[in-house]
This record gives structure tokens, C-alpha cells and sequence, in this order.
């Protein structure tokens, strides 16, 4: 089984997929590779918890497959349940570009923050 290759750029990584959540009424769940990774991509931000002041950061560890789907999603700073699910989800949402090494492309584990700001606070 091959070992994932550690990429310790992790600056870049997380300034090209540092994303801000903001309010959106739609809670549609997109299915697991579907969505082309965007920076500054706007995530919904829950109305259950608008007024909350519940505010910050998830930080999202993923290991990323040669066709640049996630292979593995998980929660490495949480927030809030409600949050880091939906930080989480997401993530599993996108297709990324993948990585390489001499060319080819290589499994690799990333991080990925993802900001929650209720704009209503």
C-alpha cells in the first residue's frame, strides 16, 4: 500500500484554501468529489446559529488521491459540531488538482481552515 507523501508547504496549501463561510440558505449537500475546489469559496453559515457569536476557525485535515478526489476527511481543530460538520463535508465535496512528484501524480495530506464569520454578529 503506498504511504501518502507529506507536503510541508502547508503555507500554501492553506493560503490557496483558506475559505470564509458566510449565511446562504441553501442546505444542499453536494456529493463527494463533485465540486471544483475554489478559493474564497463561500460556505452557508447555519441559521441555527446566527446571533450565537459562535465565530473562528475548522481546521480540516484531508488526504488528497492522485485523481485529487479526498480519501480521507477528518476535523483537526474543532469550532462547533454544527460547524465542523459542515467544514467537513465540504472539504469531502471538492475535486482538487492533484499533487505531483516527478510528473506524476501523488496522494498527499493537506490542511485546509475554514472561517466561519455570522455576519449578523
Amino acid at each position: 500500500m503506498n504511504k501518502p507523501l507529506v507536503i510541508m508547504l502547508s503555507v500554501v496549501v492553506l493560503a490557496s484554501s483558506h475559505i470564509v463561510a458566510q449565511s446562504n440558505p441553501s442546505s444542499l449537500k453536494p456529493s463527494h468529489c463533485s465540486v471544483e475546489q475554489k478559493s474564497n469559496a463561500a460556505l452557508p453559515y447555519p441559521d441555527s446559529l446566527k446571533g450565537s457569536g459562535v465565530q473562528g476557525a475548522v481546521l480540516i485535515g484531508a488526504i488528497i488521491g492522485e485523481n485529487g478526489c479526498t480519501q480521507s476527511v477528518w476535523v483537526a481543530r474543532k469550532l462547533h459540531p454544527t460547524l465542523d460538520r459542515i467544514a467537513k463535508q465540504t472539504v469531502n465535496s471538492w475535486k482538487f488538482s492533484p499533487a505531483t512528484k516527478d510528473g506524476k501524480p501523488v496522494k498527499v495530506m493537506v490542511q485546509i481552515t475554514v472561517d466561519f464569520k455570522d455576519k449578523d454578529n
